[in-house]
């Protein structure tokens, strides 16, 4: 289990400044940097990909005004949703196709198109279907939540913004982005694998049996 502050030094470590924090409001520019730039780091690399860890699932509340000029239905936006992935109602078909050349089967949904729109004093999410079900991304702040390889994506992603103030070659910003690439390529590989996907059914031709 990780902490703000041991994911901040962890980051400044990568970018090779030896000094350490103890706290993001002690009086030194490593605290300052990490201070300024940490929540927006967090909520960007949150963002980035879909971590299991912070997938959650809303039933949408309809709001009684729908200001969208195309889409018939206008529900509220979840408070801490940092990212609308999909609608997910089950009454839509599902179809499944083949997973990288394997037996395995994945769902594919069809997808149901949605925006999110600005209404009079927060945002709302204009769709096409009632009700609706939304899978998304929440805000998490707190470090025990997160999953281990999301802390080193994000350590490295934060040392991307701090080094320009705090390391001492000019290209260890690229090199920090480039560690952060690759860390959550892994990151949603590994995502993908988290899981059991449906069996393809077996031929007619393998099994000599007809569906009934």
């Amino acid at each position: 289990m990780s902490s703000v502050i041991e994911i901040c030094n962890m980051a400044l470590s990568r970018i090779g400044n030896s000094q350490r924090i103890d706290s993001l409001t002690e009086r030194s520019v490593q605290a300052e940097q990490c201070s300024l730039f940490y929540e927006q780091t967090r909520d960007w690399v949150l963002r980035d990909k879909p971590w299991p860890f912070a997938t959650k699932f809303v039933s949408l509340a309809e709001v009684t005004t729908n200001p969208d000029p195309i889409y018939p239905y206008s529900y509220a936006f979840p408070t801490d949703c940092l990212y609308a992935r999909k609608i997910v109602n089950q009454i839509f078909p599902v179809d499944y196709w083949p997973f990288a050349d394997t037996d395995v089967c994945v769902p594919q949904i069809q997808a149901i198109p949605f925006r999110v729109i600005q209404g009079d004093s927060t945002r709302l999410i204009a769709t096409s279907v009632t009700p609706a079900t939304l899978e998304y991304t929440a805000r998490i702040t707190d470090p025990g939540f997160f999953d281990p390889i999301f802390v080193s994506a994000l350590a490295y992603k934060l040392g991307v913004e701090i080094a320009p103030a705090l390391a001492k070659e000019p290209s260890i910003a690229d090199r920090m982005e480039a560690a952060y690439q690759g860390v959550a390529a892994s990151a949603f590989a590994q995502g993908m694998n988290e899981g059991q996907g449906d069996r393809m059914p077996e031929s007619v031709f393998i099994t000599g049996r007809e569906s009934r």
